[in-house]
């Protein structure tokens, strides 16, 4: 059975509560633009027909498709930060990544001045 919100919000500390609960906002809001935008879609072409008014006419990608990819991608980093929080799992990745960033030569010269 499924958790709630709440319940899972519980095991985490006090201070990364509002932070978490910010973030499941951020991918339910995420969620409604991409069904919107999914309708939008449907009966669109992937590339759409240009004239710049300067001569030049052709065939390009249809920009709300790049706005679509975008979208989903942002909503599926979050989401999956949102699980890895309440699961904590995201904790010991991003723990991972400051290790790995500050390893890196190029980073640690320039934090040193």
């Amino acid at each position: 059975m499924a958790k709630s919100f709440a319940e899972l919000a519980e095991k985490l500390p006090e201070h990364e509560r509002e932070h978490v609960r910010e973030l499941a906002e951020n991918v339910l809001f995420m969620r409604g633009k991409l069904e919107e935008t999914r309708k939008g879609l449907a009966n669109s072409q992937v590339v759409i027909a240009y004239d710049n008014g300067g001569g030049q006419t052709g065939i390009r990608r249809n920009p709300a498709f790049d706005g679509y990819q975008a979208l989903l991608k942002s909503y599926t980093a979050a989401l999956n930060e949102l699980r890895g929080l309440l699961e904590g799992e995201a904790k010991s990745e991003r723990t991972a990544k400051v290790v790995s960033v500050a390893a890196n030569s190029r980073w640690r010269k320039a934090s040193n001045g």
